[in-house]
């Protein structure tokens, strides 16, 4: 997915209108998920077209009533102590007394993985739904329900304020957080808790035995997914290979080059968007016209090949505030365009790509991007897209950014995709072990095929990527481009395909168990490390009287686009900032030696940057880490590429951000005086960060550390940077 973070744009969203939804209780009651827009005509929507459904509008009896992709719930139980719940991957609990509902895994390994506590027992309790879609519990008090999907997703409904907190029962080796999201993973297996409430801020403990507290007010939804919520086809991960198109000068193959790429592959991903489809952010016509269409799919179908064609949720315009921005030629080309990853567009996107299966007929879909922002609607689209494509279709996403700009997921989502392509732009993270495994590869957590996104021309596969890129149980699309390289089919013949072999399978599961073996070693190890860094040691706070200086050997970097050319200077205390939002100013100040933190010090003022907002960021030979506020009134921390957004700074205040690391793992810290600081983040850089540093880069500092401006410059505003320092590794 060719893009920035969500959270580059959200500028450019803050005039979108609230269009209405029309999911109506008739609807729910008759068991429809909504009436169907295509039966409206388009000159009657206007703005009432329905968005994604909400979390509590999933909750209904009438939405997504029916197993899919083989994920179902098989037995409903009442038992002395209240109801117990199996589906494909879980076994759920609901101990009445206790008031307490335990997680336990069924796929790969059966064993406890998370308890979710509801602060009190349950009184009146009752089964209304059950089948092989979900099961569905209500309780008189607390006043609450419980929908059981087939996929191993709860879905806890409270109707007066509750108190709750999942507790683990596995040793947390990766985390990730977007929000109040979280997903926690070992080798074995996992969970998600995903919560409808933005406020307050939830974060995660994933090494303590409490990971997550949410006290929900009335009428809010926590969900809870136990993973992987279906076995992972390992037959076909073996043998199937896909063969990936893209082109900035046709997207329609000659039939013989078609031919030339079946020896290669099963399926053939036809992307080039811009040259596939007319208007690619407003609606999908043949580019080319339906014969030309045709003629590929006949020619594959002609070869004993499949095929899936772009499409995109998150770039669909349509409908949105964003369509002026909808591009349609790589003449002047000056970027993509903005996405929406909300689910605004849903009631438009939904019926297009039914039209698309329904009178090209392509195999499948393949969508660049989703519905990043809120996980109801990256449920409900994974859910709908896979009913659109069919059981027998393909459904693959390329989702670098899955929930959120870092690497936090949904799961129970995820696992109704065939594919799941990430890692675009990320080479920087492939060193670590980590992200290929739990992000790329997805074994035991999702249990889609897994492939890593090396379109970059520097991320070539090599021999150790491919090595460990297998050992984690992640795959590799071919690129059509590839194909006449000879260097790397040779590579691919020699040290990729062979390995995809029936014994791959028992070499992947004892990787997965003898990392597993060290799995409370590991987490020992880190909770060490961990409090050391918490520790925060008085040499790393600020100085009673800060003043911020810059030495001789900084270089000033201004952008001079817009308007208003970008200006920076010391006013005695602080350095002041004058630019454009979306611009970039800053200071780099070259570093030497191994760096171990830094601290910052930062008043946003009028500016309006969001991703280009005031911070600091400290660049080093493995990648990056950078602090900052945005004109939203948030955080955002950027490690490695990864960017989490919050807590909430008070407006028109100065706040101190502060991040230290350790071999592994590191922190980040926020303080209003420099002096008592709060744990905002903590955070996994497998040792990227160790190492020789580059430089202290102060200022409006884009979120990748270059001097590249954002294609909406923004307004023009003032913000003030009043103490920035590195902390040298002794």
């Amino acid at each position: 997915m060719r893009r920035l973070p969500a959270t580059d744009l959200q500028a450019a969203k803050v005039s979108r209108p609230q269009y209405r939804k029309v999911w109506t209780a008739e609807a729910f009651a008759n068991g429809q998920v909504y009436a169907m827009v295509a039966l409206i005509p388009l000159a009657l929507l206007v703005a009432e077209w329905p968005a994604a459904p909400t979390f509590q509008e999933l909750m209904a009896p009438g939405m997504f009533p029916d197993a899919q992709c083989g994920m179902a719930v098989e037995s409903v139980e009442r038992t002395p102590r209240g109801v117990r719940v199996v589906t494909t991957g879980a076994m759920m609990t609901i101990d009445a007394e206790g008031g307490i509902v335990a997680l336990a895994q069924r796929i790969g390994h059966q064993r406890p993985v998370a308890e979710l506590h509801l602060g009190s027992g349950l009184a009146g309790l009752e089964v209304t739904h059950e089948g092989p879609g979900f099961a569905r519990v209500v309780c008189e008090s607390p006043a609450l329900t419980i929908r059981i999907n087939g996929d191993s997703l709860l879905m806890l409904h409270c109707h007066e304020p509750l108190a709750t907190s999942v507790v683990r029962r596995i040793p947390i080796l990766w985390s990730a957080s977007h929000q109040n999201n979280h997903v926690f993973a070992d080798e074995w297996g996992a969970f998600g808790v995903y919560c409808s409430q933005a406020e307050p801020e939830t974060p995660a403990y994933p090494h303590d035995d409490v990971v997550a507290q949410y006290p929900l007010s009335a009428d809010e939804v926590l969900w809870v997914g136990v993973c992987p919520p279906k076995p992972y086809d390992w037959e076909r991960s073996l043998s199937e290979q896909v063969i990936w198109h893209w082109s900035n000068q046709s997207a329609y193959p000659p039939d013989d080059v078609l031919e030339s790429w079946a020896e290669h592959g099963d399926v053939v991903l036809l992307q080039s968007e811009v040259l596939l489809w007319k208007d690619w952010n407003l609606g999908f016509e043949p580019r080319l016209g339906p014969e030309e269409f045709s003629r590929v799919r006949e020619t594959l179908h002609r070869l004993g090949m499949r095929f899936i064609v772009y499409t995109s949720p998150y770039y669909f315009l349509r409908g949105t505030a964003l369509e002026p921005a909808a591009l349609n030629s790589f003449e002047n080309f000056a970027g993509w365009p903005p996405g929406t990853g909300t689910g605004e567009n849903m009631g438009l996107f939904l019926p297009e790509i039914r039209r698309v299966m329904e009178q090209h007929k392509p195999d499948g879909l393949y969508f660049d991007g989703q519905y990043i922002d809120s996980p109801a609607a990256l449920y409900a689209l994974a859910r709908e897209a896979r009913a659109i494509v069919g059981e027998q279709g393909i459904l693959e996403w390329h989702s670098t950014f899955a929930l959120g700009p870092g690497t936090c997921s949904l799961p129970q989502a995820d696992a109704y995709v065939d594919y799941i392509l990430r890692g675009e732009g990320r080479t920087a993270l492939y060193e670590g072990d980590d992200y290929l495994r739990y992000f790329v590869s997805g074994y035991n957590i999702h249990n889609s095929i897994g492939v890593l996104c090396n379109n970059d021309a520097a991320g070539y596969p090599t021999a150790d990527l491919t090595e460990r890129l297998l050992a984690l149980n992640g795959r590799y699309h071919t690129l059509a481009g590839w194909l006449a390289d000879e260097h790397l089919m040779t590579h691919l013949s020699e040290q990729y395909f062979p390995r995809l072999t029936p014994e791959l399978r028992g070499l992947v599961d004892e990787g997965c168990d003898r990392r597993q073996a060290r799995a409370e070693a590991r987490v020992a190890e880190r909770q060490a490390e961990f409090a050391m860094l918490r520790a925060m040691p008085p040499e790393m706070d600020a100085p009673d009287a800060p003043r911020m200086e810059l030495p001789a050997d900084a270089t000033t970097y201004l952008s001079e686009a817009g308007d208003e050319p970008a200006t920076m200077e010391l006013d005695g205390a602080s350095l002041r900032i004058r630019a454009h939002g979306h611009s970039y100013a800053y200071a780099s100040v070259p570093l030497e030696g191994e760096v171990q933190g830094f601290i910052v010090a930062i008043h946003q003022g009028t500016d309006e940057g969001m991703s280009w907002g005031p911070g600091a960021m400290v660049q080093s030979e493995g990648g990056g880490i950078r602090l900052g506020t945005r004109s939203d009134g948030l955080v955002q921390t950027d490690v490695l590429g990864s960017q989490v957004i919050g807590p909430t700074v008070p407006e028109g205040e100065w706040v101190w951000l502060r991040a230290r690391w350790g071999r592994e793992y590191g922190v980040v810290e926020m303080s209003s005086d420099g002096q008592s600081w709060t744990l905002i983040r903590e955070f996994a850089h497998a040792g990227s960060l160790v190492g020789a540093a580059q430089a202290l880069l102060i200022g409006k500092v884009p979120h990748h550390g270059q001097p590249v401006d954002h294609s909406d410059l923004g307004a023009v505003g003032e913000c003030r940077i009043g103490y920035a320092r590195v902390f040298q590794a002794p």
